[in-house]
């Protein structure tokens, strides 16, 4: 393995982990990186290397340092410690990797997210983006636009009173049985309610139907209204009281 400056072990020693899928959510321990580069560098079951120059491969200078909630790798190039390692990312599951860069080095790359952890605040963060990585970056306007969504469908005002409904003080469970055409903010929204690491509710995401809440049907449509303004597609499942 490549030696490394003591900037990447800095960035590694204090990772910063938001609890947006699109950001890193578990990082890799600077005394076993190479071990962090199963699926990228390695075959995950033979251990063959899959490092090649090849365009679409992952190149011999890349070492993935942290993965969003996606499963995305972040990376940086060994090679390029004289410019303070440039950030990268690259989406899994096209059948090739396409290096995008998302910040000109790793000092940059964490005053951003520890600004993105500091405040929900769109137009600073949006300004602060823009003057570090750059406009019209492809990654970082998903970050930003995921952030708007979430603010807008938070802030919505309630619809005023309605008749009163039987159905409101019945117990249940919100169940999304279908993620719809959004399934990351779908995701990202249930994993704020739950208050469950996005990871884990991309795995129960995986087995749909997904419960995304419980308590009594008032508390629970305004989180159902969100979802379905998302595309999904959900139901208030009444708990069944069990029978003497």
């Amino acid at each position: 393995m490549p030696r490394f400056t003591a900037l990447l072990q800095t960035f590694l020693a204090h990772p910063i982990v938001i609890g947006d899928p699109l950001l890193p959510t578990h990082y890799a321990h600077f005394d076993t990186l190479e071990a962090f580069q199963t699926g990228m560098r390695t075959h995950g079951h033979t251990g063959q290397s899959l490092v090649s120059e090849a365009d679409g491969a992952w190149h011999p200078e890349w070492y993935a340092i942290a993965q969003t909630g996606l499963d995305d790798p972040i990376f940086i190039a060994a090679n390029q410690a004289d410019r303070g390692y440039p950030v990268h990312y690259a989406p899994h599951g096209a059948g090739r990797w396409d290096a995008v860069e998302i910040a000109p080095n790793l000092e940059t790359f964490a005053r951003l997210l520890q600004a993105l952890a500091e405040t929900q605040d769109i137009h600073p963060l949006q300004a602060l983006i823009e003057a570090e990585a750059g406009p019209a970056n492809a990654f970082w306007e998903e970050v930003i636009d995921a952030r708007k969504q979430l603010a807008d469908m938070e802030e919505e005002p309630s619809s005023g009173s309605a008749p009163y409904d039987p159905s409101d003080f019945e117990s249940g469970d919100l169940i999304v049985t279908d993620l719809g055409p959004q399934k990351l903010r779908v995701v990202q929204l249930v994993s704020k309610h739950l208050g469950l690491p996005l990871k884990e509710t991309l795995a129960l995401a995986d087995t749909p139907p997904l419960k995304a809440a419980s308590g009594v049907g008032k508390r629970l449509r305004p989180l159902q209204e969100q979802l379905d303004a998302l595309g999904a597609r959900t139901r208030l499942q009444k708990t069944e009281l069990p029978q003497n």
